[in-house]
Formats: C-alpha cells, structure tokens, sequence
C-alpha cells in the first residue's frame, strides 16, 4: 500500500484545487464588470494513469522514483464539487498464486511500480464543463506465499525405563574375640621317606609367640627337642636307631598354652632285614649289614627256649624264659662229650648238646634253668641260623635269630637283656 500513497496524494491535490476554484457564486460574478472575456477553447482534461505493477521476486527492493509535481491549473469559474467525477477503483482480478514455496526458501518481493502521470487541463468557457474522466487504477496483488509446513518429525521411542536397583544391606559382621591360643596354619617336611643319616628339612607357621621341634619314638617318648620360630624351616638328620617310622612334631606357644602338629617320615634301608621288612617292630632302625647265617643249635624248654649261633663266630648259648620274657647269653664252652643225664619227668628231654652244659653249670636270669625253664619239651634241632643286627654287631646292638617253623626272635642287645618274638 505504501507504493500508491504518492499518486492518491497528488490525485487528492488535485480534486482540491479544482474545488476551491468551483466554489465562487455565479450571481455574484455575472453583476460585477466584468473585463472583456477571452474565448477560450474547450478544456480537455486527459488523464492518462498507467500503473504497470512488475512483481518481482528479487529481495532488494526497488526505490520508487518521485513522481513529478503538477503544475497548478487555472481555477474554473463555474466548476461545481459535483462536477468533479468520482474516482472508481477496479476490482484486483484474482491471481493464481504461484507454485508451493519451501519453506527454506526466504525472500522479500519487491514490486516496482512504473507508470507515468501527466494530467493534462483543458477548460471549456462557463457555464459548460466537461465532467473528469474516470481514473481507473489497476494492482496487481502480490503473489500469495504459501508455506508448507515441515513435515512433523517421528517421535522417539519411547525409553524403557532400567529396573530399581535394589540394594541389599552387607550383614552386619559380628567380630569375634582374638582366642589366646596359638594358631598353627601348616606344618610338614620336604619328603615322606628318607634314608637314615640323610638331612630332611621341615617347614611350618603359626600364629604364637613361641615354638619348637620334637622327635618321639615309637612309644610317643620325646627323644630331642629343637628351638624354632613360629614360622621358619627347621633341617634335621634322620637318626638310624629309632625305627623305621620317625615322628616329629611341632609344637607352637602363646600364652601359656601349647598346640601341637605331626608329621611321620618312613626309613628306607639300603639293606632289607632277612625276614621281611614288614614284620620288623615300628622303632626298629635298617640293619647295618646282611644277616649271617651258620651252624646253630635250637631246643624248646616248657618255660622257654635256648639257642645256639657260631655265626661270625660268636659260638654263644642264648637263654630264653618266658618269666618276664628275660634272657642271658653265655659263651659255649662244653668239651662236645661230657653230659648230665638225669633222667626227666616223662614226656620231656634232657637239654642236649652244648644246652646240657650251660643248663648244669651256668644260671639263668633269676636261678636255676631248671626253676626257670623246666625240661625240654623235644628233641634238639641243628639245622644252621640266621642273624642280622640292628646296631653294631657281635652283640653290641640289638639283633634278630631265626628258629625252625620260621620264627624270630629279637634280643635287646649284648650279653642279657630281654627279648620278643616277631614271627
């Protein structure tokens, strides 16, 4: 509306001016002289608007030129306001709007009128006038923008919502009193068996103030003791005369109070005892030698047994009672013919041989052989005998001899002492 503010303000100027010139009284002016009146020819009055509307979709816009001023027009003596012609406006015709715009797409139309108005006047002598032509202005409306909305975007999917963590409260831990006793966590040796005289080391650990290290014997005697830490390794040499099963045992201390812990190491002898390892008693040491077997002797009594052996030629009578499983060795010396021949009770035997001799001339343990051991319940066997010795030999340590039906008995060592039966 703006681009036609200035030819409806130059058209209205207009319209003024010839009003004002049409208002004098006509009474008035026919009585008063009047100078002599030029003819003057028919007015004409040509208006010639010619609006061209160029839309244009460029986005600067066009200044509108100034439009040039009218020049002032004579007033007409008779014009009447109603003279005047009545300016009609020309319905805006219907425009096709254009093709759909994108959105994206912004500009400013611009519409850059181009006409030119040059009013021309031609008056016509009163009291006749010639009515204005009509003014007929044409527009050309601006195309209709037309905006497509966007299209409306896919909702998200909708979020799952993640489970309630649920936290479960830690129970409550109840501390318990530090117990006074010593607490032992491990204790053992590096192997299971061991020759004698080789080195076995022990570790062990514990939770006390003090310790120690003992070595039993078969019976659970303590042998030696050794002082440990609580926790450290201990290396001992395996004694050979205490058996073939030895026993350690770690004791820790705290408080006054003691706990203990075993542990066993079996003795693997180089030289196997001649009548079967396993029946040798649990204390025994492995033997220092081969067993020796030679001419022997054996005879039973009703209260015991004796037993002769010249191997490595001990030549030794060896007196067995049961009364307290007691026995006595004496060297042999019978002359091979001199015997007692007191008659015995019936049913019994005299001793024979090297027997009838240290029967009569010797004693036994507690008394007489003949108090201790009674008569001889069979007759004398010579098949040869077997011995082999724990310790020493010749009778220094302890040994073990064979007898017929596959007995064997075990002496204390040396010359008197006691004896058991193996087998």
């Amino acid at each position: 509306m703006r681009l036609f503010a200035r030819p409806s303000l130059i058209l209205i100027v207009i319209i003024a001016l010839l009003a004002v010139g049409c208002t004098s009284d006509p009474a008035a002016d026919s009585q008063a002289a009047l100078p002599t009146v030029a003819q003057l020819p028919s007015a004409t009055v040509t208006l010639t608007p010619s609006p061209t509307f160029t839309p244009s979709l460029t986005p600067t816009e066009t200044a509108i030129p100034s439009a040039t001023p009218i020049p002032s027009a004579t007033p007409i003596p008779s014009a009447t306001p109603t003279d005047i012609p009545t300016s009609t406006e020309t319905p805006i015709p219907t425009v096709t709007p254009p093709p759909t715009l994108t959105p994206s797409q912004t500009f400013t139309p611009s519409v850059t009128p181009s006409f030119t108005y040059t009013p021309s006047l031609t008056f016509t002598p009163r009291p006749t006038t010639t009515p204005l032509p009509t003014l007929t202005f044409s527009r050309t409306p601006l195309p209709t923008l037309t905006f497509t909305p966007r299209p409306s975007s896919t909702p998200l999917p909708s979020r799952t919502p993640l489970p309630t963590l649920t936290f479960t409260p830690l129970p409550t831990s109840t501390l318990t009193p530090t117990s006074p006793a010593p607490v032992i966590l491990a204790f053992g040796a590096n192997v299971g068996s061991a020759v004698p005289n080789s080195q076995v080391t022990f570790a062990f650990s514990a939770q006390a103030d003090g310790a120690r290290m003992e070595l039993l014997n078969a019976q659970g005697g303590i042998v030696q003791v050794f002082a440990v830490l609580p926790t450290g390794s201990f290396s001992a040499i395996v004694p050979d005369n205490l058996g073939r099963l030895l026993t350690y045992r770690f004791v820790a201390i705290r408080a006054g109070i003691e706990v203990a812990r075993t542990t066993q190491i079996a003795i693997t002898c180089p030289v196997n005892w001649f009548f079967g390892d396993q029946f040798a008693p649990p204390n025994a040491p492995c033997p220092l030698g081969s067993a020796s077997i030679a001419e022997g002797r054996f005879q039973p009594f009703e209260r015991g047994v004796m037993i002769y052996v010249n191997a490595n030629a001990l030549n030794r009578i060896y007196g067995l009672q049961d009364d307290g499983s007691r026995f006595i060795a004496y060297t042999n010396g019978w002359d091979g013919t001199t015997l007692n021949t007191t008659a015995p009770t019936p049913g019994r035997f005299i001793p024979q041989q090297m027997f009838n001799w240290v029967y009569y001339s010797q004693l036994a343990p507690i008394g007489s052989w003949q108090s201790a051991l009674g008569w001889a319940t069979t007759d004398i066997n010579s098949d040869p005998r077997t011995i082999q010795w724990e310790g020493a030999p010749n009778g220094t340590g302890a040994f073990y001899i064979d007898a017929p039906g596959g007995a064997v008995y075990r002496f204390s060592g040396g010359t008197s002492g006691t004896w058991g039966r193996l087998r």
